[in-house]
């Protein structure tokens, strides 16, 4: 959150309390845009850990301001995102209270030897990227099976600590997440009631957040 005087210039996309409204991104030295997670390539390789700008949104006594001039109340953002749901196959309900994904992105993992390699990839502000087997398809987990998910991100030039999400979709429902800012982490899961699962991956950050091939393990209660 940047102050301009007494004005308050917020990022579309970044959170608002818990608030995630839309996203447009662009880098500043580039005309190439990222509105969505995409795999990395050569041609996006080079905003690895760069600055973005992108749309904004002002707040002025209680009014927001976008950059096409259109006001919001408070209330009317938080309709937005009750009802703004991206279209998408896996996710039906989002329990992550006063929370939209500004897109919802599917990353097929490769399977080797049991472990589920996710693809590296780089994501934009407010966007879900959720994680599925070599198929597209989720997980069929039981009580007491335990899932652990390791990941490594690029370090950014701009922000020392990039915020991300880490959490699950269970049976078309997305649950509250877990938070991480450190550069290498693990999000672990115990399985508590059977269903078919995916796992999400939420840029909590101001700016990109690009991360190295992720490792999926799922362990069985046999």
């Amino acid at each position: 959150m940047v102050f301009y005087g007494n004005l308050k210039k917020i990022r579309k996309g970044l959170f608002i309390g818990i608030i995630v409204v839309g996203l447009s991104t662009s880098t500043a030295c580039t005309p190439k845009e990222i509105k969505q997670p995409e795999l990395i390539t050569d041609s996006n390789r080079h905003l690895i850990g760069k600055e973005t700008t992108g749309d904004y949104m002002i707040s002025r006594n209680g009014v927001f301001i976008d950059s096409n001039g259109i006001e919001y109340s408070l209330e009317e953002l938080k309709n937005r995102t009750r009802n703004g749901l991206p279209q998408n196959r896996i996710i039906t309900k989002i329990m992550e209270e006063n929370f939209m994904p500004s897109s919802i992105f599917e990353l097929e993992t490769n399977e080797k030897n049991g472990v589920f390699i996710s693809p590296e990839i780089i994501t934009v502000n407010g966007s879900l990227s959720v994680l599925t087997d070599t198929n597209g398809r989720g997980w069929e987990l039981k009580a007491g099976d335990s899932v652990e998910y390791v990941f490594e991100k690029y370090r950014s030039e701009v922000v020392e600590n990039q915020n991300m999400l880490i959490g699950y979709v269970k049976d078309g429902v997305l649950y509250p997440s877990q938070k991480f800012d450190q550069l290498k982490g693990k999000y672990n899961l115990t399985i508590e009631e059977s269903g078919q699962y995916y796992f999400y991956i939420i840029n909590a950050s101001s700016d990109t957040i690009a991360l190295k091939e992720g490792t999926l393990r799922l362990k069985k209660n046999n």
